[in-house]
């Protein structure tokens, strides 16, 4: 093997490593890789489901200690916002149970304190309300006897005793999941200011009153203040708070609230502010049942249980980056920036773009403040943002084509894939037929120490074209010079992700990566998916021990399902 290999994977030991399914890994003892993996493998669940699950906890758990700010300047909470779609039988709840268990119990415990200091409160406030009728007896008894002293003294006493009506201890409940948005406003003024609204089934809030009032939810996303003004009642203004949003719901229901409500939630920014995953299904591929003690799932909660008791201040410490996290930021926020110029893959989805580095910022301060062992340690380094980068291209890809249309780029992109492809096969290019080994009467023997391609590795189809070709015989949509700009940004897209190469005047095209070593600028099936080529996680790299005048050179290969 070559290097390529060794750059491919290179991320392995700094703390972000690629799978097979695209979603990212973290450090091999984190706590967090430790739980998702073993929820993996006990639970038979897929990876960005359980991942999506504990982002959920660990935010609930730090979004009242920390803030993060990012390398502008501009401080913003830690709170999140997170969706994962996925069918019924994926065993949302267990895997939400898993990561939530410590949550849940403190929960609980909770509840029955506070029903117990309501009981508690309900005889204070008896006692009180009998000292209030005695006293405005004796009030009466001064007044109408005109004992001008007598009464004064009456109605002090009275004054005094109203002020000093006993009041509900706040509760310390923080799990909210069938509410509106106005009940979860009066929850968190009333209660602990750190909440979170946690469902494995949001049918009810996709469908129901919970979304009535998209802008409360996008205000305490913010950090915002939230004034409530009431004809009725007395209004409040909910200061400092913050909720994380940990919701599950059917594919159904999204694509019934997106028909109904969707373009107002795109454009109240509210789709904007979630990170999405749509779990790639598990029912009816699992192998057992059998389940172990599953320790990462005990030394996950008691580091949740650490979090959420330790004191909480309302100056809460603020985290910052690194240099070198710092430089990386501003090189993906330059990304994103260009990525939204027009012909741009955010182009049409400036909302979601504009979000994308602040969710990125989040998940980092989440993430640094869950795994780090000092309070003391303030600074996010470089590795935990890359990963959570990835995380959020990754969530990004999913927004795309389960949340928002398909921008124009990708599919200006499939349509020129397509053609080529059908170009390559019509050409008969396909180096299958000319040079794969045992289908062809006519191979070379291979030299004795020379390493033979595995057979589960199939060439890609390739062949040649030249802007000319294109512009007459191409896409429709593609031809023509009012089309010229699209068809350059498609080949541009296409070159990025490693399938098209300029020799002069020609360009070479190419079913899998054409480069012979590293990776792509862009990885199929990460940021964004042209669904006519294969996923980078589809193909594999594979060069022989002596490649020196072998018939099969190094490259990349569509992996076929053994």
């Amino acid at each position: 093997m070559n290097n390529a290999l060794d750059d491919r994977d290179s991320s392995t030991t700094t703390g972000a490593r690629s799978t097979y399914d695209g979603w990212p890994r973290f450090r091999e003892h984190s706590l967090l890789e430790g739980a998702v993996t073993e929820a993996v493998r006990e639970l038979q669940v897929s990876r960005e489901m359980a991942t999506m699950c504990a982002f959920g906890a660990m935010a609930t758990a730090c979004q009242g200690h920390v803030d993060v700010q990012m390398p502008t300047g501009h401080k913003v909470p830690t709170s999140l916002m997170l969706l994962t779609i996925a069918d019924s039988g994926e065993r949302k709840t267990t895997t939400q149970n898993y990561f939530f268990e410590a949550i849940n119990a403190l929960n609980d415990a909770a509840h029955r304190a506070n029903e117990a200091a309501l009981a508690d409160h309900r005889v204070e406030h008896q006692l009180w309300s009998t000292r209030k009728r005695h006293l405005e007896r004796m009030y009466s008894k001064c007044a109408s006897q005109e004992d001008e002293a007598a009464t004064r003294n009456a109605l002090d006493a009275i004054a005094e005793h109203v002020r000093a009506e006993p009041s509900p201890a706040r509760s310390g409940k923080f799990l909210y999941e069938d509410t509106t948005p106005q009940a979860l406003v009066q929850m968190l003024h009333e209660n602990t200011p750190n909440g979170c609204l946690l469902t494995s089934e949001a049918n009810s809030i996709f469908s129901g009153k919970a979304l009535g009032e998209l802008d409360k939810l996008n205000t305490l996303w913010d950090g915002s203040s939230v004034i409530v003004d009431r004809i009725s009642r007395e209004g409040f203004i909910l200061q400092n708070a913050r909720l994380t949003l940990s919701l599950m719901a059917q594919p159904s229901v999204i694509a019934r609230f997106m028909g109904k409500r969707g373009e107002e939630a795109r454009g109240t920014g509210f789709l904007a502010r979630f990170l999405v995953a749509k779990p790639r299904p598990m029912a009816g591929q699992r192998t057992h049942d059998q389940q172990s003690a599953q320790p990462r799932r005990q030394l996950f909660n008691a580091r949740i249980r650490e979090r959420i008791s330790s004191s909480t201040s309302p100056d809460r410490q603020v985290l910052r980056f690194s240099e070198p996290a710092a430089d990386f930021w501003y090189q993906r926020s330059q990304y994103l920036e260009q990525q939204m110029q027009e012909n741009g893959l955010y182009h049409y989805l400036k909302d979601h773009a504009s979000k994308l580095l602040e969710n990125t910022s989040r998940l980092a301060a989440i993430l640094h403040t869950f795994e780090r062992t000092s309070d003391s340690d303030t600074e996010i380094d470089h590795l935990t943002l890359e990963f959570c980068w990835r995380f959020a291209q990754t969530c990004s890809r999913h927004f795309i084509e389960h949340l928002a249309n398909e921008p124009q780029l990708v599919t200006d992109a499939n349509y020129l894939a397509h053609y080529l492809l059908q170009c390559a096969y019509r050409d008969n290019t396909n180096p299958e037929k000319n040079t794969t080994r045992g289908r062809n009467d006519d191979m070379k023997p291979i030299s004795p120490g020379r390493t033979a391609r595995p057979d589960y590795l199939k060439p890609g189809a390739r062949t040649g074209f030249t802007l000319t070709q294109l512009k007459q015989y191409g896409p429709s949509s593609l031809r023509g010079r009012a089309n010229n700009e699209r068809l350059e940004a498609a080949i541009e897209l296409l070159t990025k992700l490693g399938h098209i190469n300029k020799e002069g005047s020609v360009y070479r095209f190419q079913e899998t990566i054409l480069l012979k070593r590293g990776v792509p600028a862009l990885k199929n099936g990460e940021v964004l998916t042209i669904k006519e080529l294969p996923l980078f996680s589809e193909q594999e790299y594979w060069s022989p021990e002596r490649s020196s005048g072998f018939i099969d050179p190094s490259g990349y290969f569509i992996k076929l399902r053994r």
